[in-house]
């Protein structure tokens, strides 16, 4: 039984082993002479695009003005104030309503604090404050 699985085995592997072999229709040497007859008949394209059709990367390499030029023009647009610094305005009004900075000096708090605890208005201790677990 052993011996009747492995010739079957050795059998198909060797039918798939020659179907590889015969699905290749040219050699090497076939496929390269035909290669380079196509680039000597010019039938190959070489890399090299035609006049004008460059792509977008290679027109954005390129540009009319000298770096001193767009320098000289982006300093004139800074100083009359045409280019935006800092943060934008949205940014700006959410970072002023949460804003932890006070308006108020530290003496005026601290002598509110103290006229509200002499009132009685300041709790003191945690009983008043966190709710007691039952």
């Amino acid at each position: 039984m052993k011996k009747t699985l492995s010739i079957v085995a050795a059998a198909a592997f060797a039918l798939l082993g020659t179907q590889a072999v015969v699905a290749q229709d040219k050699t090497r040497a076939e496929v390269k002479q035909e290669a380079a007859a196509a680039n000597k008949a010019g039938d190959t394209a070489t890399g090299q695009k035609p006049v004008g059709e460059a792509s977008p990367k290679e027109a954005a390499k390129h540009s009319d003005t000298t770096r001193a030029e767009r320098k000289s023009k982006a300093a004139q647009a800074n100083k009359a104030g045409d280019i935006a610094t800092g943060t934008a305005p949205s940014e700006q009004a959410t970072k002023e309503q949460t804003s932890t900075k006070s308006n108020t000096t530290r003496a005026e708090r601290k002598s509110k604090t103290a006229a509200a605890n002499k009132a009685g208005e300041i709790p003191t201790g945690t009983a008043d404050i966190a709710p007691k677990n039952k």
